[in-house]
């Protein structure tokens, strides 16, 4: 088959183009004597010699509908930018107060928000050992400190200055040395050892419940969350103990341990104007705790479900609390009656900044959005249905989408919201409330990263009188959202790598990024029609347990890109 060649568009020039039109005038009309520009055919022939050359430009642009179209084609979503992420630790709790999400900490100017609710103890570690026993005084003075765990049964302890009592939940931080670049862990990556996190009662050692473990048996820098089923006790006169000890298994590479920190929690650089919650009013409930931090501290309407998608406002049948104090930490609003709501709660001053327009009827409507930055995914809004108070969801749609009710896409390039046309979705009645923002959230992209180490203090410091805070742990993450034809650019690398093992080389490169693993190289060959993976680790696995997880993982990894018919083994060096 001989090499296809480029098609090419036919680019002439207007001029060109009415010289050839001219030209096949004189071959077939000689009749047409009179050719003057006053003379309408020649204005009509002007006229489609500027169409003609109008079309045929745009039909050699690709525009950015037609690269959403091929990442679409080929599975990939489109990219809105990510927020910068970051561990943050507060301090100086004079007592026992819960942070909800959402909560707001500065950097200079800068937006980060709590990721999740968090219950910030007044407790402390006061004391780190070693697992046979000596104290390590670094682990409390210096953030710097370096402490590389010892292959034993019990890794290392810490004391607590106050004692948990049984049914309390312990959250803390452990921060890693990660610099060994593992591989980031899949969803059904299995530690390599099981841990067990003890304290001291009056029975002796104690294991707790592990409700959560982000370091995935200590191979990574996260969080852990214990629940004690009894109270502790203080342990040979030097305070209330816990202690991690090796259960099962044995580590690849021992791991480095920084820091273990009380009241962590990560945060995220994007700044959410409004948001929504949802609940239940019913006569045994009338009143409904609000969770978020906009929902404690900001302003609250209120929408009771109608149908499926309808919603009527009765903000003003409700009884809203007033926003939170130092003194008061809960906010509710109050029903009486049943019905399922709900809560579009913003920060103050929002609703002065976005003024919505009216809805005009008029098909493709733009409303233009007076924000830079706008986190796309997090945009939710609802339009009113007349003057009786009600209004429906609208959904976000993909522009080239079928039609489809109550739909709204994003104007290419542009913070601007476009309602239906008729043909990606139905033209929303005319109303002059305007369209009614239920959830936005903005970002500042790479800047989040460059800030990320100023976060000092809280939004609103009064709330929490006295706490603190700052970030000792390194974050990254934020970038700004690229358009479809910059990804397509940038997929391109991407989309050679195949995910299937065709030859060796492919079967080396998805070996050296089994989730999980230190892979230091890896070598494939055929061997009487099997395929041979040997793969090395970084660390030197002296324990064959360690090797046959390291060869376990490598093969269930691989499997599931093993062309059919061909036989696998993998080995360990």
């Amino acid at each position: 088959m001989g090499e296809m060649k480029p098609i090419m568009l036919d680019d002439s020039s207007y001029d060109a183009i009415w010289e050839r039109a001219l030209a096949s005038l004189k071959g077939r009309g000689d009749w047409w004597s009179h050719r003057d520009i006053s003379d309408p055919g020649i204005t009509l022939m002007e006229m489609w010699a500027v169409l003609c050359d109008m079309q045929s430009f745009y039909l050699d642009q690709i525009q950015e509908s037609h690269y959403r179209g091929y990442l679409k084609l080929l599975g990939i979503r489109p990219d809105n930018g990510r927020c910068a992420g970051v561990w943050v630790q507060f301090k100086d709790i004079r007592q026992d107060c819960i942070l909800p999400a959402g909560t707001r900490v500065l950097a200079d100017t800068m937006v980060f928000e709590t990721t999740e609710e968090i219950g910030l103890t007044a407790n402390r570690i006061c004391g780190f050992f070693r697992g046979d026993g000596s104290r390590v005084l670094d682990m409390l003075l210096s953030r710097k400190s370096r402490f590389e765990l010892k292959k034993a049964e019990v890794l290392f302890s810490f004391l607590l200055k106050r004692p948990l009592r049984a049914g309390h939940r312990l959250s803390f931080f452990v921060l890693l040395d990660e610099t060994g670049q593992r591989n980031p862990p899949g969803q059904d990556f299995f530690p390599l050892v099981r841990l067990g996190w003890e304290y001291w009662t009056e029975e002796g050692w104690r294991e707790a419940r592990v409700l959560r473990d982000d370091t995935l048996g200590l191979l990574y820098s996260g969080c852990v969350c214990l629940l004690t089923d009894a109270s502790m006790r203080v342990r040979e006169g030097r305070g209330y103990e816990i202690r991690c000890r090796v259960l099962e298994g044995t580590f690849d590479e021992m791991p480095v341990l920084y820091k273990v920190s009380l009241n962590v929690v990560q945060v995220m650089q994007r700044d959410t104007c409004c948001c929504q919650e949802y609940g239940v009013f019913s006569r045994s409930c009338p009143k409904i705790e609000m969770q978020s931090w906009l929902g404690k501290t900001g302003l609250i309407r209120v929408f009771a479900r109608q149908k499926k998608e309808l919603w009527r406002e009765i903000t003003g049948d409700c009884g809203i609390g007033p926003p939170i104090s130092p003194g008061r930490q809960k906010r509710y609003v109050y029903f009486k009656g049943e019905a399922e709501v709900k809560f579009v709660c913003c920060r103050e001053g929002f609703e002065e900044e976005y003024g919505p327009c009216a809805v005009t009827g008029v098909t493709g409507q733009r409303i233009p959005l007076p924000w830079e930055n706008i986190m796309r995914d997090s945009v939710e809004l609802m339009l009113p249905m007349g003057d009786e108070g009600l209004y429906r969801d609208y959904i976000r749609v993909d522009p080239e989408e079928v039609r489809l009710e109550n739909a709204w896409h994003w104007r290419d390039g542009e913070d601007c919201i476009v309602l239906g046309d008729g043909r990606h979705g139905d033209i929303p009645p005319a109303s002059q409330k305007g369209l009614l923002l239920t959830s936005l959230a903005l970002f500042q992209g790479e800047k989040g990263n460059v800030s990320i180490d100023r976060i000092r203090c809280l939004e609103r410091p009064e709330l929490f009188h006295g706490i603190t805070c700052s970030n000792p742990m390194p974050g990254k993450g934020g970038r700004a959202r690229r358009e479809p034809s910059v990804q397509f650019a940038e997929a391109a690398d991407e989309l050679q790598r195949l995910k299937r093992i065709v030859t060796c080389e492919d079967a080396e490169r998805l070996a050296g990024e089994v989730p999980g693993l230190l892979v230091k190289s890896a070598k494939a060959r055929w061997q009487e029609g099997m395929l041979v993976v040997t793969i090395e680790p970084k660390p030197t696995l002296g324990n064959g347990d360690c090797r046959q997880q390291y060869r376990t993982m490598a093969e269930r990894y691989l499997e599931q890109y093993r062309p059919a018919g061909i036989r696998l083994r993998v080995e360990c060096l």
